[in-house]
């Protein structure tokens, strides 16, 4: 199940597969047939090894530096990302100068964080910082967490395409096949909303700093 990403012809940056499911890029219904197990596939992934918070802080070190770099491929592509959302100059070097400063000291700080128990993770975020959605991500990894990223239905894919560089930067496998990212609108999308917060043991609500504990009815 892999999927190059690919736009809409005459509709410059419009995705037509837009959501990252655990490595692969997928349409919205390849989407659905796949979210109904969602529950179940966190279930399995966490039952295997515990992940190890030194692959996730090796691969963070590694996307930092791609992203300090403005000719990396990676960079590009989040540059596009924003620019096709008519996001500003000023603001986007902004959007990398926080990942930059904000990466080390996740990673630093994520350790004492760490869980006692990794669960499924959902982080409901909105699209007005970018990096919100990735860096809440990337404390739920350390964690050891499977993690499912919720964006709004308008936003850039900037999170998604920076958790899929993200997900490439790790030999092991073990981060992309704890990240989904999808793209929906909550309103009409209330199915996959039920099916993404339903068996989370925990939603993050913006960030990881607005976390409250949810309960599966």
């Amino acid at each position: 199940m892999k999927h190059v990403l690919k736009s809409q012809p005459g509709v410059p940056g419009r995705a037509v597969n837009r959501h990252f499911w655990r490595g692969a890029w997928l349409d919205d219904d390849e989407v659905d047939r796949h979210i109904g197990s969602l529950g179940h596939t966190a279930r399995m992934v966490l039952a295997g090894a515990r992940l190890n918070p030194v692959v996730v802080v090796a691969a963070c070190g590694r996307l930092r530096d791609l992203l300090a770099v403005p000719s990396t491929d990676l960079r590009g592509r989040l540059t596009d990302r924003l620019r096709a959302q008519n996001v500003a100059g000023p603001r986007i070097e902004r959007t990398f100068a926080g990942l930059l400063d904000a990466l080390p000291r996740l990673t630093r700080s994520g350790f004492p964080a760490r869980a006692a128990k990794a669960g499924l993770h959902t982080h409901i975020v909105t699209g007005n910082e970018p990096a919100v959605g990735a860096l809440s991500a990337v404390e739920g990894l350390l964690s050891g967490h499977f993690n499912v990223v919720k964006t709004t239905r308008h936003d850039s894919l900037f999170a998604a395409e920076l958790l899929a560089g993200l997900a490439t930067l790790d030999p092991t496998g073990q981060l992309g096949s704890r990240l989904v990212v999808l793209r929906f609108s909550a309103v009409t999308r209330r199915d996959w909303m039920e099916r993404i917060c339903g068996p989370a043991d925990t939603v993050a609500v913006r960030g990881p700093k607005l976390s409250y504990p949810h309960s599966p009815q």
